[in-house]
């Protein structure tokens, strides 16, 4: 596992730049085949929640490393094509420095399942339109499918993604998705409006 203060969503691709001995050692088991999938658990001091039981993340297959540089080094893309939950990561000794975190993960498919609130579609216009007048093609081809779709396409924040997910229940994700999708709404109105020569307290 590799702990970041990151939380990727199915179907969401990252970049990452690889340099401690001990990633560079899972990356290369990803490229010989010995692995075939690996979790970013979110995990920042920044946000204390992350740190709470069950831990969240994203299940991570590579699509593409580049050449490790001298000192090992390198890039690459991942794609989440799942997500996890985990009670413990375990960090090896610290003497043991090629060794990376792990421990046992639950994958979490519900997501499939997490259709977007009929109740926001008033905020989801509002981002909509925001998101279309500023150039967004993905946008302007058609609304988001999903719940997950749409934390990707808004920029929910790692802090906000963990929000709506540090829930068993179904209606509790949705309340939380529904929060924030109501505040970004807010703040993209009082934008318009400060455009606009309005001043809104």
């Amino acid at each position: 596992m590799f702990p970041l203060g990151l939380l990727p969503l199915p179907g969401e691709r990252i970049a990452l730049h690889i340099f401690e001995p001990r990633y560079q050692r899972l990356f290369r088991e990803l490229e010989d085949n010995e692995l075939e999938e690996f979790g970013i658990v979110y995990q920042t001091r920044a946000n204390p929640a992350s740190l709470e039981r069950p831990m969240l993340g994203g299940i991570m297959r590579l699509l593409f490393a580049t050449e490790p540089a001298e000192n090992g080094a390198r890039d690459a893309v991942l794609q989440c094509v799942n997500l996890l939950q985990t009670d413990d990561v375990h960090v090896p000794d610290p003497s043991l420095i090629t060794m990376y975190p792990f421990g046992e993960v639950r994958r979490h498919p519900a997501w499939k399942n997490w259709d977007l609130p009929y109740a926001i579609q008033n905020e989801l216009d509002i981002l909509s339109s925001y998101w279309i007048e500023q150039g967004n093609r993905e946008e302007a081809a058609g609304r988001p499918q999903s719940l997950i779709d749409a934390m990707v396409r808004y920029d929910f924040n790692p802090a906000e993604r963990h929000q709506v997910l540090f829930n068993d229940d179904a209606r509790e994700i949705e309340t939380r998705f529904s929060e924030i999708i109501r505040f970004k709404a807010l703040i993209v109105q009082q934008m318009q409006l400060d455009h606009d020569g309005q001043f809104p307290n």
